[in-house]
């Protein structure tokens, strides 16, 4: 059968038609076995289709019509997917949010895209969807996908609906009636129909919302599966959000047209165990994930015994002098003795990682690669469903760069050197906001914000935003981005924000150490303390750190280095609104925040 659909309404129908039988949906039991280890649960695709019509079905007692809205808020599981695949048999548009949100951006998102029906996954969002329900007053019910005790009049379980008894005892579920449910909502469907609106998370301002149709995101599914092999025998660890677009359509949608098996992680903290579980073929990461893994892997070299160390520290020299010809004996015996037992940790079957949401630097990429696990980074927007540009195998991968185009898209740069995009993946507009989208996208070219650079080969690399090229008082203009990766480069650092305007004549920078590093030059130096706090305020802590980045920003220019700092005893994260959930900086809040701090640098 071929995969000619047009909308998602048909998509539906070609994978579980086309892979009825085999499971495509698998989780992990919250409850070990007999012999100690954890089972799966999964579902075929015949088993996804009936769940989907008995949602469809129930949905219809809502008063709901083509081109209303439903948000999902919940962590990756297979609720969600038959969620999303319900609403769109029934033409209602998702808009998925994290889960991080606070109630009053949730409300934001609700609000502003009309919401009529909000998914949650369990009582903690239920109650921040509950605590602002008043203030939205087209919202009709709250769908928890965990069963809830006395969860309040607005909410309703999943399994309810999933089993109403009204309906599916009179009517049971029927495979014939069903596909011809399916059939008619797929002749409904346009491929010009929102699909979906997605709030990107923003790192300054308000969230806007990011209007993709049905040939947006099935334009660029069979952009990223003509780069790269998705087979049907394939497993996918999925662990990001989905309410990400770069999860959704990467990892969700991409595997699924393919017939692949989607694993759901349990949580960044299983993750480890379940790649073990597993034995993924296909993972989709974000460069922290590599950053902390790489650490983790020197980190455990460094305890062991003498001997293994030392053994294990000359393979991963032999490994980075000969990764470019692994078929070179003295690579594969640094991979029998060391190498296939890193491999191992990761399920020992991965045929290749892929990265993207932020620049993965080009040494960590190299390390992987020397010790054999290929990470191929790519690059995109959620305004270009994402994916813009990846890396591809077979010879055709540069480390340092977000690889080729994807085909059928075109990539141009700007006179400024902004990367600008065109295609049928560039999205349809932001929701309710005109004035932005005609900003955004001008005589059809995406505008994406980012500078960039062709090499000779036609391979592209992201050197900066333009939000944070900044022209100094001395008329020199410097990449806050590039200084804030070279300070991250250190093994001491593990966050840096970087600062610098018209009337900040120096860079200043804020820190987050490296806690065990950071205790670990605490014990070096002889410094005693009883808590972090006491740590980041001490003289010799603060002036090893000095040191530590003279060194590492060696390679910058003069004008760029980094001369006052203050080491932070918290990390920026998502819940202190530091953060946005892909892990991007918010500029504008951190210097709220700090900004008498950062004011005491030019005093």
């Amino acid at each position: 059968m071929e995969n000619n659909y047009t909308n998602f309404s048909e998509f539906f129908q070609f994978i579980t038609r086309q892979y009825g039988n085999g499971p495509l949906l698998s989780w992990r039991r919250n409850e070990k076995n007999a012999s100690g280890s954890y089972d799966y649960d999964d579902l075929t695709g015949n088993k996804l289709k009936e769940l989907v019509y008995r949602l469809v079905r129930s949905m219809e007692s809502f008063d709901l019509k083509k081109g209303d809205k439903a948000a999902i808020i919940s962590e990756s599981r297979f609720e969600w997917v038959v969620a999303d695949f319900a609403c769109i048999s029934k033409g209602i548009i998702t808009v998925p949010v994290y889960t991080t949100m606070t109630s009053e951006q949730i409300r934001f998102i609700l609000d502003h895209s009309d919401c009529k029906l909000c998914f949650v996954s369990n009582k903690m969002l239920a109650e921040k969807v509950n605590a602002v329900f008043s203030e939205l007053p087209k919202l009709q019910k709250i769908i928890s996908f965990n069963k809830l005790d006395a969860a309040g009049k607005h909410v309703i379980s999943f399994e309810e609906l999933l089993y109403e008894e009204l309906i599916h005892e009179k009517e049971p579920y029927d495979p014939a009636r069903a596909e011809e449910l399916f059939s008619l909502s797929s002749k409904k469907a346009a491929p010009e129909d929102i699909l979906t609106i997605i709030y990107t998370s923003g790192t300054t301002g308000t969230p806007k919302g990011v209007c993709l149709t049905h040939k947006n995101v099935l334009t660029n599914i069979k952009q990223c599966t003509d780069s790269f092999p998705v087979l049907p025998e394939d497993r996918f660890l999925s662990f990001l959000p989905l309410a990400h677009t770069y999860e959704r359509t990467g990892g969700y949608y991409v595997a699924l047209s393919k017939g692949s098996r989607i694993f759901y992680a349990q949580s960044i903290e299983t993750l480890s165990t379940q790649m073990t579980e597993v034995k993924p073929t296909l993972v989709l990461a974000v460069p922290v994930l590599f950053n902390k893994i790489r650490s983790r892997i020197l980190k455990n070299i460094d305890s062991l015994p003498v001997l293994r160390r030392v053994i294990a520290k000359r393979a991963l020299k032999t490994g980075m002098k000969h990764r470019v010809n692994k078929d070179h004996f003295m690579w594969k015996l640094a991979d029998r003795k060391v190498f296939a037992e890193i491999r191992a940790k990761t399920g020992g079957a991965v045929k290749f990682f892929i990265s993207g949401g932020s620049a993965l630097n080009k040494e960590v990429a190299e390390f992987f690669d020397s010790v054999g696990l290929l990470v191929l980074q790519g690059y995109g927007m959620t305004e270009a469903s994402p994916v813009i540009s990846v890396n591809r195998l077979e010879g055709r991968n540069r480390f340092g760069t977000v690889g080729l185009p994807l085909e059928g898209l075109e990539v141009k740069l700007a006179g400024d050197g902004e990367i600008l995009v065109r295609g049928e993946n560039v999205m349809a507009g932001y929701y309710h906001n005109e004035k932005d989208t005609n900003e955004m996208i001008v005589n059809n070219w995406l505008h994406t914000g980012d500078i960039g650079a062709f090499d000779k080969e036609g391979y592209l690399k992201i050197t900066d935003r333009k939000k944070t090229l900044i022209k100094t008082s001395a008329g020199k203009y410097i990449s806050l981005t590039h200084i804030e990766e070279t300070l991250e480069g250190s093994d001491y650092i593990d966050q840096a924000i970087s600062f610098a305007s018209d009337e900040k004549h120096f860079v200043s920078a804020l820190i987050v150490p490296n806690p065990e590093k950071l205790e670990e030059t605490a014990h070096k130096l002889g410094v005693k303390y009883t808590n972090i706090s006491e740590l980041v305020e001490n003289d010799s802590i603060n002036n090893f750190y000095e040191s530590e980045i003279d060194m590492v920003q060696k390679p910058l220019a003069k004008y760029e280095r980094v001369r006052k700092i203050a080491l932070l005893e918290k990390p920026f994260t998502i819940e202190s609104g530091e953060l946005t959930p892909t892990l991007k900086l918010r500029r504008k809040i951190i210097e709220q925040r700090y900004e008498s701090l950062i004011n005491s640098f030019y005093k």
